[in-house]
């Protein structure tokens, strides 16, 4: 595994306040890692006409002519979200938004099951604004940063989706939960009340990075959780070994990928998201 695989797609789902299914396998899944994580294109599945979520399989797995994942969530037509892949996923194809092409690599993907006739339950029309404001939540993006696949898709003109939503209308929506996230993204919240803040969990929202830093053995060893990267010595170092040893998420990454990593942690700073290191036990 090699790149960004997104640990929290799975919290920020549940901060939507609908039923969350992890999909078995969603944590490693991926055509690799993702290069950074920048934003969101929203999409239509092309279905069938009935069912909750028919397209899973299709989705997951892919199709003649291009493997699965197709998309990194999915979104059931009871306002269900299916976590599915944390790599990158193959739904945006030749694509550009906010400066970035290739959005493979940098968006997030959400097919959301309708046969394309645009017509919608009420539970997707609520729960995907909400979803989508919560991924750009956890990766401290705005509204801005939310396309149509149609809107992102080269050629313009060469897709659809998702029909039958106003994306003007959709980024304003986004934008309203943003301005107050956890206590007007999840249902039901309506601002009186605010959900709890994403709790760290080190089997999931917590990725260890670890790096042959100078090709001799020079092991560096990281967290990666949300857009922090940090670096970590000591007794911190061995706390990360522990968890790993218990089954934590732990990739390795090239020493160009560490530095890349590094740099964009950096330049991400001004908004952090709270990163817990838990320290090893005292031994008695």
């Amino acid at each position: 595994m090699s790149g960004i695989y997104v640990p929290w797609l799975a919290d920020a789902a549940r901060l939507t306040g609908y039923p969350v299914a992890e999909v078995s396998g969603w944590k490693s899944r991926g055509h690799g890692g993702m290069t950074s994580v920048e934003g969101v294109v929203c999409h239509h599945t092309a279905g069938p006409k009935t069912g909750e979520y028919p397209s899973l399989q299709v989705v997951r797995d892919g199709r003649a002519g291009l493997p699965g994942p197709l998309a990194n969530l999915g979104l059931g037509r009871s306002g269900t979200v299916y976590v599915m892949a944390a790599g990158l996923a193959y739904h945006a194809g030749v694509s550009a938004w906010a400066g970035y092409s290739d959005l493979n690599y940098r968006f997030l993907g959400i097919e959301a099951e309708d046969d394309g006739d645009g017509v919608w339950t009420a539970e997707q029309l609520d729960c995907y604004p909400r979803l989508v404001a919560a991924l750009l939540y956890y990766m401290r993006r705005n509204a801005s940063r939310a396309c149509a696949h149609r809107e992102c898709a080269l050629p313009l003109g060469r897709k659809p989706d998702p029909t039958g939503i106003d994306m003007p209308a959709f980024r304003a929506r986004v934008g309203q939960l943003l301005a107050d996230p956890l206590h007007l993204i999840p249902r039901g919240g309506g601002g009186s009340a605010p959900a709890a803040a994403p709790a760290l969990r080190q089997e999931d929202d917590v990725m260890y990075i670890k790096c042959d830093l100078d090709g001799k053995g020079t092991i560096g060893t990281a967290i990666w959780s949300g857009s922090i990267f940090a670096g970590l010595t000591g007794g911190s170092v061995a706390s990360a070994d522990d968890n790993i040893s218990k089954g934590a998420l732990v990739q390795w990454v090239s020493r160009d990928e560490w530095a890349d990593l590094d740099r964009k942690s950096h330049a991400l700073c001004d908004n952090p998201r709270p990163v817990t290191i838990v320290e090893p036990k005292a031994q008695s």
